[in-house]
Parts: C-alpha cells; structure tokens; sequence
C-alpha cells in the first residue's frame, strides 16, 4: 500500500513539472528575444522607380546615363552580372525615376568617302600589284602596341622587287632609322609607295618606272628580323592599308 502511493506521488510531481516547463517555454516565447519574427524577417522598404522596356539598340550603359542613375546599382538592382547580356524587351526597373525616358540609341558615325578622284580612297582595287613574290608575315595597323604602316613580305634574299605602279622614284638610298635601304615612287599628285629592307636598289633619283619593273632586292637592312619587303602606299602623305588597292 504504501508502494503504490509513492508511486502515485512520484507520478504526480513529474506531471507538475512536465506542465510547469510547458508554461515557462509560453511565457519565454511571449518575452522580448532576438529572434522575434520581426528581427528576423524584415519589411523591405519600397523603392520607387520605374520600369523601362529595352529596345533594340539600346545598351545599359546609356540606359544609366539617360535616366542619370549608377550603372553599378543598376546592374545590382536587376541583378545583371553582364552588360552585354541585356535582351530586347526586358523589363529594367530604373531606381528613383519617376517616369519613362527615351534612350537615344547609338549610331556608329558614317565615314563619308569623297567623290572627288583627287581623294586617296578614291582609287578602286587593283590600282597597285604586288611588289615581290612572297609570304605575307605583318599587315597593316596595331602591332605590339605600335602603329605599322605597312605590310611586310617575306622573300628569300635578293629576291627582286618590282614597282607596284608607275612613276617617278623621288628616294633611293638609306631611309630613316629602321627603314635600312629603301626606294620611294611617286605615283601622281598624291600617291606614293615605299619599299624598304633592301639589299640593293637599281634605280636612281628621278627615274621613270613602269609598273612592274624591277627596282630593287630583298634584304635585311635596317631594323629587320630576316630578309622581307616592308611596303607602304601613301596617300596625301598618309599611310593607307595596302591589302585594299592590291590585286
């Protein structure tokens, strides 16, 4: 008998303290904490703004500039990693605008070609042939980080070299730095071709000469890896890709 109420002693204080931890867990969640739902899940603040369609031309970069807004945000906002990526039609929402702008859509400037004959890019393709027989190793333009006015062919050494058109030789001799042993033609009033690196020129200053003739060989003099041709057309003095006018 006195078992079994001992038990029934024992049962009742471990329900009272079952309920009394169930009540303390109420009154915790019911204190200030810091995980209260309103710490934890913030409100987000409204950003006003409007939303602009992309249209075909139109890059984020001048989307940004229009509406005067940080190009970086932008991308953040919209979360675009490339800006190369924006499709025609998408909905970009422009932070702080309050209404739609135009966005002028960039057009390349179109180099107008004069028509005058007099004009260096005037003359059709074909106005020139090839100086020498050989490998094409340079072409006209950037290389390693400066300006080649020309394009370089390699040849075996003395190889000859012919005139790319008529005219009048108005250089032979040594060029300037690099240029080694060259011969300059004059075509017309505003023509000219340049052939330099030679191993030996045979013309002379004033000469005629048709298209075609042989006017010197290939070398290496000047600042040259290996024996090649460095020819250059000139246009009003300016330096023009030769691989335009060649046939």
């Amino acid at each position: 008998m006195k078992k079994n109420k001992a038990m029934g002693i024992a049962k009742r204080t471990g329900f009272a303290k079952i309920f009394f931890c169930f009540v303390l867990a109420l009154l915790t969640l019911n204190c200030s904490s810091p995980l209260k739902p309103k710490s934890v899940f913030k409100s987000r603040v409204k950003i006003r703004g409007v939303y602009h369609k992309v249209k075909k031309g139109e890059t984020l970069w001048r989307i940004a500039k229009t509406y005067n807004v940080n190009l970086k945000k932008l991308k953040k906002i919209n979360y675009i990693t490339d800006v190369q990526s924006i499709k025609i039609g998408r909905n970009l929402f422009i932070p702080g605008a309050t209404k739609r702008l135009y966005v002028a859509i960039y057009k390349p400037p179109i180099k107008m070609v004069s028509l005058d004959r007099r004009g260096p890019y005037a003359t059709k393709k074909g106005f020139i042939v090839w100086p020498v027989k050989g490998t094409l190793t340079s072409r006209y333009g950037m290389r390693k980080n400066r300006k080649h006015d020309g394009i370089d062919i390699s040849a075996p050494k003395g190889s000859p070299i012919f005139a790319a058109a008529s005219g009048k030789v108005i250089f032979t001799g040594w060029g300037p730095s690099g240029y080694g042993k060259m011969v300059i033609i004059k075509h017309n009033k505003k023509w000219v071709t340049v052939y330099a690196h030679n191993s030996k020129n045979r013309v002379k200053k004033d000469q005629w000469v048709k298209k075609g003739e042989k006017i010197a060989y290939i070398g290496r003099t000047g600042r040259a890896t290996g024996p090649h041709l460095h020819f250059e057309l000139r246009g009003y003095r300016e330096p023009v890709n030769p691989l335009i006018y060649l046939r």
